[in-house]
């Protein structure tokens, strides 16, 4: 080898020794050991450091030509690689067009000790993520709203809706939120029938809520609103959610894990830092959508698709215990709105994913077939919103490319089958001609 391919090489093999030193500095394990450093984590410092030192000072020894040759190669290999992810993720950048620069959205969380968060009274700011900027606004009673909600007028008819982050519709404007939609749709039947009765929906939905926490929620909040009818929205992953009916908390305005200790927060403000590599790397394009795909998934050995018990058809023993556990934390929500005097029913939220191909064994409609066939056994009202979904000729456009949850499109089909739910039992709630 000549000279300067030599000092190429060693080149090459410095400046990786140097990444691979500052991605392991400025990561910050989570196993906080003393000085808030980790027991691994200068383990691996100390192992790499001495790995590097070896490779380079092996370039001022005369090596057996295999040994040489092995370096050559593996240097040659790692650059390689290392040059092609940073083109795929400079290509990535290039043709990535976000139409909003993405904010923090916390501070409008506040604990709670019996549903785990709720919204602060009163609190506005804006939402604003790489795909849609929108005004958030709570109202006095803790809930998404424009407006508080007092004594009812006569003649109006209240209906709650709870549910979690498919109910907060936090991506769209309130007035795109399903249920602000549902509100205009009833009152445009009701009109349309000639009926003096009115109508007011109320979004009781939160991020994070399990049908657990629903329950809760309604038994400790749902009086003030003294409501006519409580809709429960539940999406697939309530099955697993509600094993930690408390999993989700609120510090510092900002939705938390219960289980986060402090060095958890600590770490999750180090790696938001612009030096931290290990952050910046999280943070890429490449990163997220190696993440979120399914071939990632199986390189992993899991399923490409998330709480999978939701589709198994027939359910196996999990699945099985899941839905008990559901079907308990459902009925004692019904429990909680007769307590208040009100109605209830239940309405089936899809997923993106339920609207593509499943693999075997699996069944994208298992889900709401199970509450269908559970509502019937109590007698209850429940809609599917699944076949609104699957009866659009572009699915892509009812969810967020990016984001999991509905665009306005998607929000107005759930809109569209909880008004068939409610006006098909109109006579009960004594909307009358």
């Amino acid at each position: 080898m000549n000279a300067r391919s030599s000092s190429l090489e060693r080149g090459a093999a410095t400046v990786l020794a140097g990444l691979l030193l500052a991605y392991l500095l400025t990561e910050r394990r989570p196993d906080a050991w003393m000085l808030g450093w980790s027991q691994r984590w200068v383990a691996g410092i100390f192992v790499a450091l001495a790995a590097c030192v070896v490779t380079l000072r092996s370039y001022t020894l005369e090596l057996r030509p295999w040994i040489a040759a092995a370096r050559r190669t593996f240097v040659a290999c790692a650059s390689a690689t290392l040059l092609a992810l940073v083109g795929v993720e400079a290509s990535l950048r290039a043709a990535d067009s976000p139409v909003f620069e993405e904010l923090d959205n916390s501070g409008r969380h506040a604990p709670d000790p019996d549903v785990g968060h709720v919204y602060v009274p009163d609190h506005r700011q804006v939402l604003q993520t790489r795909e849609y900027r929108v005004e958030w606004a709570s109202n006095a009673q803790g809930v998404r709203g424009e407006r508080d909600y007092g004594t009812k007028a006569p003649g109006v008819t209240r209906i709650l809706c709870v549910g979690d982050s498919f109910t907060a519709c936090d991506q769209v404007p309130y007035t795109e939120s399903w249920p602000a939609v549902l509100e205009r749709e009833l009152a445009a039947r009701l009109e349309r029938a000639a009926s003096p009765s009115k109508v007011e929906v109320v979004n009781a939905g939160f991020p994070g809520f399990s049908t657990a926490n629903e329950a809760a929620w309604i038994a400790k909040f749902g009086a003030r609103f003294a409501p006519d009818l409580v809709l429960v929205a539940t999406t697939p992953n309530d099955l697993s959610e509600n094993q930690f009916p408390l999993q989700y908390t609120a510090r510092d305005g900002r939705l938390v894990s219960a289980n986060a200790t402090e060095e958890d927060e600590r770490r999750y403000e180090h790696r938001r830092a612009w030096w931290c590599l290990a952050g910046a790397i999280e943070r890429s394009l490449l990163a997220r959508r190696v993440v979120a795909s399914s071939a990632w998934a199986r390189a992993l050995g899991r399923s490409p698709f998330h709480h999978i018990e939701a589709y198994e058809a027939p359910p196996g023993e999990k699945a099985r215990r899941l839905y008990q556990l559901a079907e308990r934390s459902m009925l004692a929500a019904r429990d909680a709105s007769s307590a208040l005097g009100a109605r209830f029913g239940i309405v089936v939220i899809p997923y993106g994913r339920q609207l593509r191909e499943f693999e075997a064994g699996l069944d994208g409609g298992a889900f709401a077939a199970h509450w269908s066939e559970f509502a019937a056994r109590h007698t209850l009202p429940c809609v599917d919103a699944r076949p609104h979904f699957l009866a659009q000729a572009q699915s892509s456009t009812l969810y967020w490319r990016e984001d999991n949850h509905c665009t306005a499109k998607g929000y107005a089909l759930v809109a569209q089958a909880a008004a068939e739910l409610v006006w098909a039992r109109r006579s009960e709630l004594g909307w009358t001609p």
